[in-house]
C-alpha cells in the first residue's frame, strides 16, 4: 500500500499514517510531494483550526519503518516508483489532483476521503457549500478516477451536528470521520476490489472555491441551521 502525502507537517497526513499503522495496515511506501506555492486566494472565512506541534511525516515513517520518498506526485519518477513497487492500493493523505498515469500505476485503486457527501458535494469548500445549499454534512470514501472527487463510492457517513457547534467544530468532526473511515476503505479494496461499488456518473457539476460574498452568509446560515437543535454535553 502506498500513501500520497505532503513533505511537511500536515494533520491529515499524520493521522492517516498513525491510524493505518494502529489498525495493522501499515503502508510500505510514502510518496511525499514537496511544498509549492498555490495561486489560490486566501479564504475570507476560517473554518479550520490552527494546528501546532505536528510531527513531520518523514519522522513518522522513520519510526514505523516505512519507506519515504520525496517526489512530485504526478512526475514520471513517481510513476516509475509505483510500477517498480507493484502497488495495489493507494491512499490520499495529502495531495493535489492525481493524474491518469499515477492512477493507472496503482493496480486496484487509490482511496480518497472527501469531507462532503458525493456526488452532490464534489469540489472545494464542501463544508461551506453544504451549509449554503442546506445539505447534510458528511464524509465519503471513494476510489478516485481522473475527474474531480469522482470514481467509485465505498462508504458515506453523515456527521452529527449540535446546537452550539462552530464551523471549526464541524470541520474537526469531518476530519475525524475521515480518519475513522480510512481503515474500512482499505479493507474493502483488499477484500472486494471495486465489486459492488457505486460509480459516480459522468457530467455532474462540482463546486469551485466559494466566493467571498457567499462565504459572508455562512455564519448566519449555520446559526439558523443549528437553532433547531438542542445543546448536548
Amino acid at each position: 500500500m502506498i500513501i500520497f502525502a505532503y513533505d511537511f507537517p500536515h494533520k491529515k497526513t499524520q493521522d492517516i499514517l498513525l491510524r493505518l499503522a494502529i489498525e495493522g495496515l501499515k503502508p510500505t511506501l510514502v510518496i511525499a510531494s514537496p511544498w509549492e506555492k498555490l495561486s489560490v486566494a486566501p479564504a475570507s472565512l476560517r473554518v479550520k483550526p490552527r494546528h501546532c506541534d505536528l510531527v513531520h511525516p518523514r519522522d513518522i515513517c522513520a519510526a514505523l519503518g516505512i519507506e519515504y520518498r520525496v517526489l512530485a506526485h504526478n512526475s514520471e519518477d513517481s510513476v516509475q516508483v509505483l510500477q517498480a513497487a507493484k502497488c495495489e492500493i493507494g491512499v490520499v493523505a495529502g495531495a493535489r489532483i492525481l493524474k491518469q498515469p499515477i492512477i493507472d500505476a496503482v493496480s486496484i485503486g487509490i482511496i480518497n476521503l472527501h469531507p462532503g457527501l458525493l456526488p452532490q458535494m464534489r469540489g472545494l469548500d464542501a463544508l461551506q457549500w453544504s451549509i449554503y445549499e442546506n445539505q447534510p454534512l458528511g464524509v465519503t470514501s471513494h476510489v478516485i478516477d481522473k475527474r474531480v472527487d469522482a470514481g467509485y463510492i465505498i462508504e458515506r457517513q453523515i456527521i452529527k451536528e449540535y446546537a452550539d457547534d462552530t464551523l471549526i467544530d464541524l470541520s474537526l468532526r469531518l476530519q475525524q470521520t475521515e480518519i475513522n473511515m480510512v481503515a474500512n476503505a482499505v479493507r474493502h479494496l483488499q477484500n472486494s476490489k471495486l465489486t459492488g461499488l457505486e460509480a459516480i456518473p459522468s457530467g455532474l457539476p462540482y463546486h469551485r472555491k466559494m466566493p467571498a460574498e457567499l462565504e459572508a452568509s455562512i455564519p448566519q446560515l449555520l446559526q439558523t441551521r443549528l437553532s433547531k437543535l438542542r445543546v448536548e454535553s
